[in-house]
């Protein structure tokens, strides 16, 4: 997996983003979900982890939840989200 760097987004945010991202490779959304959360808990600015947590829960099925944390991700970042998404 690439290594995620960002000096904006502190480092123990950028490594539950990273356990994350590894928890969903794995298929283990739900682990996943709990990486994520704490990630934008510490940096509420980190739109990847919200699009990606928005992903998840897309993928388990929660589709209100997801769209309000995709909301969330593109406010926050409206290029990346528009074109990754």
């Amino acid at each position: 997996m690439k290594p995620y760097h960002n000096t904006t987004i502190p480092l123990e945010a950028q490594y539950l983003y990273r356990r994350g991202l590894e928890m969903v490779d794995q298929q283990k959304e739900d682990i996943a979900l709990v990486y994520l959360r704490q990630a934008v808990f510490i940096a509420p600015g980190f739109s990847k982890a919200y699009r990606e947590l928005g992903n998840c829960l897309a993928r388990l099925g929660r589709l209100e939840e997801a769209s309000v944390y995709r909301m969330k991700a593109s406010r926050i970042d409206p290029i990346l989200c528009g074109a990754a998404s």
